[in-house]
């Protein structure tokens, strides 16, 4: 064979080699491309995922299970324009709507369409929820969505976030405009109670339940629109007269939520109210030194018993904080009608104490709750908590991953089959902590035990060293 013929075959030969190559690497890009199109026609919960410390792409059981049976089609509108909007809620958003077909998500920029402001009556910035087929509107704006430490802005001029509350405001605004309903919760005054906190009063709110107050003397009695009665930390005992009412109110199928106060006051008539629904008031504070906290006895952390309906709502591992708590043994009730069930108690380790000689070792209650059927669908119920921490706003601020505000928002709406319980706390952006239930082994662990390990691993490691 000649040179110029081995020559041209070997072209022909690098050709081939080339266009082969060339005919790969096209079929590859077109490959890419199609598969970034199929990916593309994917539910954002499927392709995206919540690397943030946060979690505040991570949508609750509560919301998916309730999204899950919506079967009405809701229409969600953001009246701004989707550039001009926090690209977090922008992605919470996205990936809220496609938990169900029947949801529809919507960005209308007044700038461009001004009318939409008169035709939903509501402002820019605002998110509007509506149900064609029940007629109902909500909205909320979306500053409310990324709430911000006001005192250090007014202090500092800091602005510094604290919590994401977009799964709330929208789980809420869905489940008014599908249902409608509307309860009203009293919190008694005129016995120097602690009101409650603005966050659980929202989280009422959001399960469509309005917070008043009520003084029974002056007021003529319990209201007759009253859902459910809440005695919140009274330092003042109830009057005759008001104790009468309660045990009316419940003996008609009532339902009552007593926080009981640090403070060791003497309460009689509380205390009567309590015994009569099989509920003993112990003497002093309760304390636990097998379940504390940073090893302080009068910080405890209950066990919890989620078998009784009131905890029934709470995970598979439910952490409930008790700080200067009350306790209560289980006794018999004032009538053989009444069952009553504690579902948050100390260890064996409990004491109640009155005074540094005088400490009376036990497993006491610091939650329990009685029931009272009394007609066919109606029950009465009268809960009752040790201490305020249920609903302490220092401690849900503080303590991210306790469960102590849903406990107590689960209690007080566990009675209603038409309230949906729906009070999602917002997502705290603060940097999460852990809590240890008992700080004593874990702090010499890691304050004394590790660090002297390895300071005497190091200590051997130089002195072989030094010898060689």
């Amino acid at each position: 064979m000649g040179k110029k013929n081995w020559k041209a075959l070997a072209g022909r030969h690098a050709s081939r080699r080339g266009a082969c190559s060339a005919g790969l690497t096209a079929l590859a890009v077109a490959a890419v491309l199609v598969a970034d199109l199929l990916l593309a026609q994917l539910p954002s919960e499927w392709t995206q995922f919540d690397l943030t410390d946060s979690g505040i792409y991570d949508i609750t059981e509560v919301s998916q299970e309730y999204l899950e049976k919506m079967d009405q089609d809701v229409e969600i509108r953001v009246l701004a324009a989707e550039e001009d909007v926090d690209s977090r809620i922008v992605r919470f958003l996205d990936k809220y709507v496609g938990l169900n077909d029947h949801l529809s998500l919507e960005y209308i920029d007044p700038l461009v369409y001004p009318s939409v402001r008169a035709t939903y009556g509501v402002e820019s910035g605002t998110v509007v929820v509506t149900c064609e087929a029940t007629g109902r509107q909500e909205s909320f704006a979306l500053s409310d969505i990324i709430g911000f430490d006001l005192m250090s802005y007014y202090y500092y001029g800091a602005y510094q976030e604290t919590d994401f509350d977009a799964e709330g405001l929208l789980t809420s605004a869905i489940d008014s405009v599908l249902t409608g309903t509307t309860r009203t919760v009293y919190q008694t005054e005129g016995h120097d109670e602690t009101a409650l906190p603005s966050n659980v009063e929202e989280l009422f709110e959001r399960s469509h339940m309005a917070v008043e107050t009520v003084n029974l003397l002056l007021d003529g009695g319990i209201p007759d629109d009253c859902s459910v009665l809440i005695l919140s930390q009274p330092l003042r005992d109830l009057a005759d007269d008001e104790l009468d009412m309660i045990l009316e109110y419940l003996s008609a199928g009532g339902q009552v939520i007593y926080l009981m106060a640090s403070q060791l006051e003497d309460l009689p008539n509380l205390d009567a109210l309590c015994a009569a629904y099989g509920m003993q008031v112990a003497d002093g504070l309760i304390a636990d030194t097998s379940r504390s906290y940073q090893n302080v006895p009068y910080q405890f952390f209950p066990l919890v018993d989620t078998s009784v309906d009131a905890a029934s709502g709470l995970g598979s591992d439910p952490m409930i904080l008790f700080t200067f708590s009350r306790g209560f043994t289980l006794t018999d009730p004032a009538r053989d009608t009444i069952t009553v069930q504690s579902f948050l108690t100390t260890s064996e380790d409990g004491y109640s104490v009155t005074d540094e000689t005088d400490a009376v070792q036990g497993t006491y209650t610091v939650g329990a709750v009685a029931t009272e059927e009394i007609d066919d669908g109606i029950t009465a119920r009268l809960t009752v908590y040790g201490s305020g921490a249920p609903v302490d706003e220092t401690i849900a601020q503080y303590f991210t991953n306790l469960d102590n505000v849903d406990l107590f928002m689960d209690s007080a709406t566990i009675a209603f089959p038409d309230v949906s319980d729906l009070a999602i706390a917002p997502v705290s952006l603060s940097t999460p902590t852990n809590t240890i239930t008992t700080g004593g082994i874990w702090a010499l662990l890691f304050i004394f035990i590790i660090p002297a390990a390895l300071l005497i691993y190091g200590f051997i490691r130089w002195m072989h060293r030094r010898k060689l």
